[in-house]
């Protein structure tokens, strides 16, 4: 995986559906494991340059309990056992402690489409950040204009090299949720309705 080519293109209408789709897929998957599902990350905010890539953030009251790993690959999704932790933000306020940032992985089944599915303790910082910056490019459309363009000329930058990639997005990412938590404050932000969640049969 870290030898794929980094592609970041204009934004693409279907990813809304991809996106819906695969959290419904998800949210079924987990049955009531689930508090919350979401399309989140770059695919999830319209007008945004991205790679094509769908992500999926699951809130969940505990990471350890046994059954989150057995219905996700039940569902066909893949668990990626190595990936356990997002890299920690110091702006973003701190919440559970080690559980800020610790989550399970899952890519998506074998042959589909490319999915990351990131589930997450409910009420962790990592899981408010995904949301908040999500929310915030949405409605800041300068935001949302000097994250494309800058996304663009690093991936053209470094298109063979991730880990590159990923070292110099990450102190624009920091800057733009510091612009985000500013936002969330003026405008009283909290996270909406959930793409989905699970509905019982009865």
């Amino acid at each position: 995986m870290k030898k794929d080519p980094i592609d970041v293109v204009a934004y693409q209408s279907r990813w809304v559906e991809e996106g819906l789709g695969h959290a419904e897929t998800v949210a079924g998957a987990l049955g009531p494991l689930a508090l919350r599902v979401d399309h989140v990350g770059s695919t999830a905010v319209p007008g945004l340059a991205a790679k094509d890539v769908i992500d999926i953030q699951a809130l969940v009251l505990r990471l350890e309990d046994d059954g989150i790993v057995p219905a996700m690959t039940a569902a066909g999704y893949r668990f990626r056992d190595a990936n356990t932790y997002d890299p920690p933000h110091p702006e973003s306020p701190p919440a559970l402690g080690e559980d800020d940032w610790r989550k399970l992985y899952f890519r998506e089944p074998k042959g589909g489409r490319r999915v990351h599915v990131h589930i997450r303790r409910n009420g962790a910082a990592a899981a408010r950040n995904a949301l908040l910056l999500r929310d915030f490019l949405r409605d800041d459309a300068p935001s949302r204009r000097d994250y494309s363009e800058f996304k663009t000329a690093l991936a053209a930058k470094t298109r063979k090299d991730r880990d590159a990639y990923q070292a110099i997005k990450r102190p624009f990412i920091s800057i733009a949720l510091r612009s985000a938590e500013s936002w969330a404050e003026l405008s009283r932000w909290v996270p909406g309705a959930p793409d989905a969640y699970w509905r019982s049969a009865e």
